[in-house]
């Protein structure tokens, strides 16, 4: 059997979709895995570079070319690897994304494997000349670019071992497996997510990963904090900052509490925690997050934001003083790597189906199920439709077994924007702990006591609707043993009792008879799906 979806003309007028995923826009590669990297609207088309799981000297992976009438070319100047980098340089009038440097007329030029090993992660603005950009790795490498020329000059060495092409210092950051990369505040800011420490594959609990800043040639990254951090930018974006010395820069991580949210401004770090609508994305290893992002999609201030599962609004405008306005949308079951807006439209670079697996092996998917190439596709959707694909609820601890000293006060948790909240303060001290509980309405740092609240092994405590307020925190007017102070957040579920059209192929109970088979995609990049 061979599905209805098959191989459609290059030449078609309209091209086949099923709920905004074209079949004709698949992406493959010959990797373990198929992830999309980056998503660029520019030049009047939109650009989509692959990854394979672990290719710092390229691979199969593809620059793909996408006009306005869908039209879908793979690149000639393609040499694959793992990127996921990308950044507009205005000064030249180059999109920068993954090794390759395109002008807004297609022109590619292509930085080869060998000039610059590493898995890319991230492009950011130089610190000083325009002329130039800097381009990190995922084990911590940094290089400066002559956007002109594209000579490479190395700053800290790539960690995997490769033939040395410059005098960069080897690294010694705690952690690996980096992700975003951003200057601002006069300094160079990079993350990672990972760790190779013992049980790093089964305990979510090891402080892994980290927040870093650079500053200058044979430096090597200064650690700020360690902590599993993945997207670093500002409210410039996919630009860079305009305003390097005044514009702030937020950086997106989590540990095993809950999402960290770090703002920077002022040369200094301050942190916020928000709720994580999944766990499936906790290993110490940072393997299951691929790229969250935070990424302008054409609403004005309103960014969007991914995270832990739930696509949240990131408002341009959050700095120290203005920190109101982050808002849960909706939550997730897709694992996205970048998105952008073409054609009117939410792009969503997906994840979709690898050939090999990586964790929690099933022998069935693994022998029967796996697809013969791994491959990804994009999802078009309406804005509106990211606010309602699934009810968004939200866990999250701000202590979580912790020995807190009197008078700790905890970091902000985010309180609006869910309809139902309910907190849980428990601790393992011989007597019973006074906790004061304070409120900041309405974003600016001016915070009011709510409650105060005598503890005595375990108090629950549900928030009322009418308690306003962005954000949350705990004071700890005495000392505790063990003390965690979790949250359990949900919104209402608006959805209709009847199925989506999309369920409508699906036997009911009950029903006149059907058939069943095994669905999965076809080998040599066909574009179709075979039993």
């Amino acid at each position: 059997m061979v599905a209805a979806l098959g191989v459609l003309p290059v030449n078609a007028k309209e091209y086949a979709q099923v709920e905004g995923v074209y079949p004709h826009m698949t992406m493959y590669n010959k990797e373990g895995e198929c992830g999309t990297g980056a998503l660029v609207p520019w030049g009047g088309k939109l650009w989509a570079i692959t990854y394979g799981p672990h290719k710092p000297m390229g691979s199969s992976d593809k620059l793909y070319e996408i006009s306005k009438d869908l039209k879908h070319v793979v690149r000639p100047e393609s040499v694959g690897g793992t990127p996921a980098n990308r950044m507009i340089h205005e000064a030249s009038g180059q999109l920068n994304i993954g090794p390759y440097f395109i002008k807004k007329d297609g022109t590619v030029r292509t930085l080869a494997p060998k000039m610059i090993p590493g898995r890319l992660t991230g492009t950011a603005r130089h610190l000083k000349d325009e002329n130039k950009l800097y381009i990190a790795t995922m084990e911590e490498g940094l290089y400066e670019v002559d956007v002109n020329t594209l000579e490479v000059t190395e700053h800290v060495k790539d960690g995997n071992g490769q033939a040395a092409i410059g005098k960069g210092v080897k690294s010694k950051l705690l952690g690996y497996h980096g992700k975003g990369l951003y200057s601002g505040q006069g300094k160079l800011f990079y993350s990672n997510n990972g760790t190779h420490a013992k049980n790093y594959k089964t305990d979510p609990t090891i402080v892994s990963g980290a927040l870093a800043s650079w500053s200058k040639a044979g430096d090597d990254w200064n650690l700020i904090r360690q902590n599993q951090f993945t997207e670093i930018t500002g409210p410039d974006g996919i630009y860079g900052s305009s305003d390097p010395a005044n514009t702030p820069v937020w950086a997106m991580g989590w540990d095993y509490r809950s999402v960290i949210l770090a703002l920077i401004e002022g040369g200094k770090p301050h942190y916020y925690r928000l709720p994580k609508a999944s766990h499936s994305y906790d290993g110490s290893h940072g393997w299951n997050t691929e790229w969250p992002r935070i990424r302008e999609i054409g609403t004005g201030d309103d960014l969007l934001a991914t995270m832990h599962g739930t696509f949240w609004n990131f408002p341009k405008t959050f700095t120290l003083g203005n920190t109101k306005g982050i808002r849960p949308r909706s939550n997730y079951l897709k694992v996205i790597g970048d998105f952008t807006t073409f054609n009117g439209k939410v792009v969503l670079g997906c994840d979709d189906s690898a050939q090999r697996e990586f964790l929690n092996h099933r022998p069935f998917k693994s022998t029967k199920a796996a697809p013969t190439m791994s491959n990804s596709n994009l999802w078009f959707v309406d804005n509106a439709q990211l606010d309602s694909l699934g009810p968004a609820i939200g866990r999250g601890s701000v202590w979580l077994r912790d020995d807190v000293a009197q008078g700790t006060v905890s970091d902000a948790y985010l309180l609006a924007g869910y309809d139902y909240r309910t907190m849980v303060i428990h601790h393992e001290s011989a007597t019973a702990a006074m906790v004061k509980v304070e409120i900041d309405k309405d974003g600016t740092g001016k915070w009011v006591e709510y409650k105060t609240l005598t503890v005595n092994g375990t108090l629950v405590h549900q928030i009322p609707q009418n308690v306003k307020g962005e954000w949350i925190r705990v004071v700890a007017e005495d000392a505790m043993v063990k003390a965690s102070v979790h949250f359990n957040y949900r919104n209402k579920d608006l959805r209709s009792v009847k199925n989506a059209s999309v369920f409508n192929a699906i036997a009911k109970v009950g029903g006149s008879a059907s058939f069943k088979g095994l669905l999965k995609g076809a080998g040599k990049e066909m574009r179709m799906l075979v039993d």
